[in-house]
């Protein structure tokens, strides 16, 4: 008896937890499988979305369906700002699910439906796509892997348009993928010097001069002293003692200029332009680009 007792009190007490954690339970929560690895399952999405909306400081007025979406992933880039988490990207990661959770704890939620993801959402053509995308702000990613299958390097082409913050690669003439991509933004804030400068990615006609699986850049990283970290930033506007340099990395790098402009991976894709002049891919955009074309396929930028 007395050990039937203990455990019924151990299982109390890991149920009182999980109740507390609901988020730290669950996996991570993003937009499908386009920049990260997430099930978005039912459950945590509906969740997440009642939290959302009982958070009186950022206002949503989400609908509770469980349904990964734009206007989901919207309220909480909007959360992730106003808490100053260090990610604001919209990716409910381990920062977020941890805040989620404190601010959560009187929250009783729905008993869990038995339902094992969100579908994704299938278009039968591209021109599908675009009458149910808002491709300014829509996070959605458009692929044929058909098409793709055609590809060999000689018959892709890319075009960057920055109006709408999209890349699209073409085979064969035909639209094979259309993603959101981050141009370079126009006032862009030095953090360093406090100078605003106009980092725009130029406009024209280009072709892919290099690509490099995993680029360190030259000017852009972090400054070393032992282990400690004391500059991070632009090397060129170090004026501290002497340090290691650390390159950033930029994954699936796709020179586009001799003056540093190309395409890469980041997990800062925003639905405005804010870089630095290249153009940042969500990484399975990076990879299938950059698998699928080669030097001297031509690159359209533009507005």
């Amino acid at each position: 008896m007395k050990l039937i007792k203990i455990l019924l009190t151990l299982l109390i007490l890991v149920s009182m937890a999980n109740a507390k954690n609901y988020f730290k339970t669950h996996d991570d929560m993003c937009e499908g499988t386009a920049t990260h690895k997430c099930t978005n399952d039912f459950n945590s999405v509906r969740n997440l979305q009642i939290t959302l909306n009982r958070d009186k400081n950022i206002k949503a007025k989400l609908n509770i369906d469980g349904k990964w979406g734009d206007n989901t992933k919207e309220a909480v880039i909007v959360f992730q700002k106003y808490y100053g988490l260090t990610h604001t990207d919209g990716w409910v990661g381990k920062e977020s699910k941890s805040k989620l959770d404190k601010i959560s704890k009187n929250i009783k939620f729905p008993k869990d439906k038995k339902v094992k993801h969100v579908k994704l959402m299938k278009y039968n053509s591209y021109t599908d796509f675009r009458k149910h995308t808002d491709l300014r702000k829509s996070y959605s990613i458009y692929e044929d892997k058909k098409l793709l299958s055609q590809a060999n390097g000689k018959n892709t082409k890319l075009k960057v348009d920055i109006s709408e913050q999209r890349v699209r690669l073409y085979v064969n003439g035909n639209v094979a993928l259309c993603a959101p991509c981050t141009t370079g933004a126009k006032r862009k804030l030095e953090p360093n010097t406090g100078i605003i400068r106009n980092q725009s990615t130029p406009k024209g006609t280009f072709c892919i001069k290099e690509k490099i699986v995993d680029k360190r850049s030259s000017i852009f990283g972090k400054m070393y002293r032992g282990k400690k970290l004391v500059y991070k930033g632009d090397r060129r506007k170090y004026r501290g003692e002497k340090a290691k340099y650390v390159g950033a990395s930029l994954k699936n790098w796709m020179r586009l200029t001799s003056g540093g402009i190309g395409l890469h991976a980041s997990k800062y894709v925003k639905r405005y332009p804010g870089s630095n002049g290249c153009i940042r891919l969500p990484y399975k955009v990076s990879r299938t680009i950059f698998k699928n074309v080669r030097k001297g396929t031509p690159v359209s930028i533009v507005n």
